[in-house]
């Protein structure tokens, strides 16, 4: 297996946000969210470093802590066609924040093949419509992902998922003991 690039040094995130925990239950989500077998994703200029190459207009704002796609995860334009199906992986793992209005999470998480975890957020819980940004390796979120994503991985995916889950562990340097 060919090792993933080097991660670039991201700044750590100034506080884990408590909304941003995954559910405690993921089977009894899965089963709740089931219209989330469409669920949409549009980018933000706020997490690209330079949006105008994904189609979005410059962003004029103050950028914080923000974690960018293209900068930190080395995610390109042409893997933007590849989103909706990893969004399903994740929600199909249990990967779900907290639900709010008619069953849709707040927060959904997924693994690219690629190995790096990322996190999306509601735009728009009537679609449901998500926007997402690279998860740091330094975030408690991150570890928690991982090991439910690798349990389901192991138990109820398949070879993508298993290798997906090898490559994560690997980028973010978690231990073997899951």
């Amino acid at each position: 297996m060919n090792r993933p690039p080097r991660r670039p040094d991201i700044p750590p995130r100034r506080s884990d946000n408590e909304k941003r925990r995954l559910h405690p239950e993921p089977g009894i989500v899965v089963r709740a969210t089931a219209r989330l077998h469409v669920v949409t994703y549009h980018g933000i200029s706020k997490h690209k470093r330079d949006p105008t190459r994904f189609g979005l207009p410059h962003y004029s704002g103050r950028r914080g802590d923000e974690s960018l796609c293209d900068d930190h995860a080395n995610f390109e334009p042409d893997q933007m066609p590849g989103v909706p199906a990893m969004m399903q992986r994740g929600i199909r793992a249990g990967l779900l924040g907290h639900l709010i209005s008619q069953g849709v999470p707040t927060m959904l998480w997924a693994v690219a093949d690629s190995g790096w975890i990322f996190e999306a957020r509601v735009t728009n819980i009537a679609v449901p419509d998500y926007h997402g940004y690279p998860v740091r390796p330094s975030e408690a979120s991150a570890e928690l992902v991982f090991r439910r994503f690798h349990v389901w991985a192991e138990t109820d995916g398949d070879g993508a998922d298993r290798r997906a889950a090898q490559a994560c562990q690997a980028l973010y340097g978690f231990r073997n003991d899951v």
